[in-house]
C-alpha cells in the first residue's frame, strides 16, 4: 500500500477538521488542551472539544473530557468526564484510583490526536482490548501483538480519533499503577452517543484476590441552552423535582421494559434517554458486601467545580458518598448534572460465589477484558426529520497492484457519502471476475467490510486484498462492486489490475537484472 495513498485517504476524512472556525452553534475551543473535533469534517454532524486524561479537571483528573458536545448544531452536554474511579478487594484493601495518568495504546498514525482512519490496526487497541485470556498478562503497548509497531502503526498516548463511516469514536488509555482503564465515546450520524470503559491489567498484580472496579459517569447537559443549560431529568418519563438516587431494573420500564433515565430541553423537546447495555445489568450494586458502591445513578443539581463526593481524592477513600452529592436540592428550572455507574468483577479461582467449592465455582477469569456502557438514544424533533438522499463516490477509482508470486497483499480506496446533510449510504460490496452485472467469487481477490453505513460528508475505507499464492507470473484483473441506496449511482464497478513477478525473488537469489 502506497504512503501517497494512505496520506489521500486520511485527507479525505480530516479535511477540514483542523479548522477552528468558529461557526454558529458550534463550539469553540480555547486553550492548549481543547481540541477540536469536527465530523464529518464537512457539514458536520458532531462536534466538541476533547481534552485527554493528565489535562482533564477534577482532583486527580477525570479520564476522557469531553466539553461543549453539540450534536447537528444543537449543544448536548457543556462536559461529560470520569470524576471518580474505585478498584475495591474482596477482603482487603480498596482504591480510589488516580484518573490523569496518560498511557501508551496501539493506533494507526492517521488518528493519533486528530480525525482520520484507522486501517493498521482497524481500531486502537488498548490493554483491555487485548485481553482475553484468563491469567495472562500482554504487559505494555504492544501488548505482544506480532508486528508492531510498524511504518503505519505505534504507541501513544493522548486520544485516537477515528472515522467509522457512519459514527466517530475517541478512545483513550489511562494508568493507576498496573491498572489500565481505556475511556471510549462512540458518536453515531442518528444522535446515539455510547460511552464505554474498559478495565485492563498489565502484569496481573492483584490477581489472586477477587476485585472489583466501579467508575462513575458524570454528565453536564445542557440540551438547547448554552446560557442556562436549564434541562429537565425524569424516570420512565417522569418528570424529577428534586435531585435523586436509582437502580436500574431490567423489568422496571412500562410493560416490563428496562427502567430508563431521560434528560431533556422542555421547551424544544429534544432529549436523550440513557438506556443501559446487558453487561451494565451484571454486576448489582455492593456485590462485595462492604457497602461502599449503592447506586447506579443520580441526578443531581449542577455547581461548576463539583465534579466527585468530596474534592480531594485520597487513595484509601473506598465509599462513594452519594450523600455529599445527593442532598434535597431542586431540580426545576436549573442545570443538571446526571452520573451513571458501571461495575466489573475479576474472579480469581475456586473464590467465587463466597463459599463455593469445585465446579459451583466461577472459572477464573482476572484477566479478561471488561467493557461497560449504556446507550444514549436521541429524541425530539432534532431526529424527527426526513432523511436526505445519499450519494457514492469511490477515489481513487482503481486498484493496482504488482505483488510477487506465492505471496499477498492489499490495497484500499475511500467510499464517500457525497449526499445531502443527514443522509445515510448504506453499502454491501462483492466482487466480479468480468463484470459487476453478474457478480460472483473471485478465488484470488477478497474485500472488507462486506457492507456498512457512511453518513453525509463521512468517508469508509474499503480494503481489497490480493492472494497470488496460487497465480502464476503475468496480468489479472477483476472487479470490486459497491452496491448501494444512492438512486443515481446504485452500482459502482473499481476495476482491479494485478500484475504477478518474480522479479524480487530472481534478484532476490543474486541474479543480475537483464
Amino acid at each position: 500500500m502506497s504512503v501517497q495513498k494512505v496520506l489521500f485517504l486520511a485527507f479525505l476524512a480530516a479535511a477540514g477538521a483542523y479548522s477552528a472556525r468558529a461557526q454558529a452553534d458550534s463550539p469553540t475551543c480555547v486553550g492548549a488542551s481543547e481540541h477540536l473535533l469536527s465530523w464529518p469534517a464537512t457539514n458536520p454532524i458532531w462536534e466538541m472539544c476533547w481534552v485527554k486524561p493528565s489535562e482533564s479537571v477534577a482532583t486527580d483528573g477525570s479520564s476522557l473530557e469531553l466539553r461543549k458536545v453539540y450534536f447537528n448544531g444543537h449543544l448536548v452536554m457543556r462536559r461529560a468526564h470520569v470524576p471518580m474511579l474505585f478498584a475495591e478487594y474482596q477482603s482487603s484493601t480498596c482504591y480510589r484510583d488516580w484518573k490523569d495518568a496518560d498511557a501508551n495504546f496501539l493506533a494507526d498514525h492517521a488518528v493519533q490526536n486528530h480525525l482520520g482512519i484507522s486501517v493498521d490496526p482497524p481500531q486502537a487497541t488498548t490493554s483491555c482490548d487485548r485481553s482475553s485470556a484468563p491469567t495472562q498478562a500482554y504487559g505494555n503497548c504492544p501488548f505482544q501483538l506480532a508486528g508492531y509497531p510498524n511504518a503505519t502503526a505505534g504507541c501513544a498516548s493522548g486520544v485516537s480519533v477515528e472515522d467509522g463511516g457512519d459514527h466517530v469514536t475517541l478512545t483513550t488509555q489511562h494508568s493507576a499503577a498496573w491498572y489500565q482503564y481505556t475511556s471510549r465515546w462512540t458518536f453515531y450520524s442518528d444522535g446515539r452517543m455510547e460511552p464505554e470503559f474498559g478495565f485492563g491489567n498489565n502484569d496481573g498484580t492483584g490477581n489472586e484476590t477477587t476485585h472489583w472496579h466501579h467508575n462513575y459517569w458524570r454528565m453536564e447537559f445542557a440540551i438547547d441552552d448554552p446560557a442556562n443549560a436549564i434541562n429537565t431529568l425524569s424516570v420512565n418519563d417522569v418528570d424529577k423535582t428534586t435531585e435523586f438516587t436509582d437502580l436500574r431494573n431490567a423489568t422496571g420500564g412500562p410493560g416490563g421494559t428496562p427502567k430508563t433515565w431521560e434528560v431533556r430541553n422542555p421547551t424544544t423537546g429534544n432529549g436523550y434517554r440513557l438506556v443501559p447495555s446487558s453487561e451494565d445489568y451484571l454486576i448489582p450494586t455492593n456485590q462485595s458486601g462492604r457497602g461502599f458502591h449503592t447506586i447506579d445513578v443520580m441526578g443531581t443539581k449542577q455547581h461548576d467545580g463539583e465534579y466527585a463526593d468530596r474534592s480531594d481524592n485520597p487513595l484509601s477513600a473506598c465509599a462513594m458518598n452519594q450523600n455529599a452529592l445527593v442532598n434535597g436540592e431542586s431540580l426545576v428550572n436549573t442545570s443538571i448534572a446526571l452520573y451513571y455507574r458501571v461495575s466489573v468483577r475479576d474472579s480469581t479461582s475456586n473464590n467465587w460465589p463466597p463459599g463455593c467449592s469445585g465446579g459451583t465455582c466461577i472459572p477464573q477469569d482476572s484477566m479478561v477484558c471488561k467493557k461497560r456502557g449504556p446507550t444514549f438514544v436521541a429524541f425530539g424533533p432534532w431526529v424527527d426529520t426526513t432523511p436526505g438522499v445519499p450519494a457514492a463516490t469511490v477515489a481513487p477509482g482503481n486498484i493496482d497492484v504488482t505483488v510477487m508470486q506465492g505471496a499477498s497483499t492489499t490495497d484500499m480506496f475511500g467510499l464517500t457519502n457525497s449526499g445531502d446533510p443527514g443522509s445515510t449510504l448504506d453499502y454491501t460490496i462483492d466482487t466480479a471476475a468480468v463484470t459487476c452485472a453478474s457478480p460472483g467469487p473471485v478465488a484470488w481477490l477478497g474485500r472488507s467490510p462486506g457492507q456498512g453505513s457512511v453518513a453525509a460528508a463521512a468517508t469508509s475505507t474499503i480494503t481489497a486484498s490480493i492472494d497470488a499464492t496460487s497465480l502464476n507470473p503475468g496480468n489479472y484483473s477483476a472487479f470490486i462492486c459497491v452496491h448501494s441506496n444512492d438512486p443515481v449511482h446504485a452500482l459502482i464497478s473499481v476495476p482491479v489490475n494485478v500484475t504477478v513477478s518474480l522479479a524480487d525473488l530472481i534478484f532476490a537469489n543474486g541474479y543480475d537484472s537483464p
